[in-house]
């Protein structure tokens, strides 16, 4: 056995796991973008299209809206 080369052998796997782990993270966070999109009160013809920083922005403006509505109604 070479140490070097256990060392290599090693950082690899690490880096491995770390990509794997990254790569999970980002199919979890794409899931749950898509399950927030399907909310919104539009057509899904226009959700499937948006990218995240749209999914989030239209949800903040959805739910202030939704806010001041229910706001306006109590009155």
């Amino acid at each position: 056995l070479c140490p070097s080369g256990g060392k290599n052998m090693s950082k690899t796997l690490r880096k491995e796991k770390s990509r794997d782990a990254a790569r999970s993270r980002r199919g979890k966070e794409n899931f749950e973008f898509y399950e927030l999109a399907k909310l919104l009160p539009l057509p899904a013809a226009i959700t499937s299209q948006l990218d995240k920083a749209s999914i989030i922005r239209l949800t903040i403006s959805y739910l202030k809206m939704r806010d001041f509505m229910l706001d306006t109604v109590k009155l």
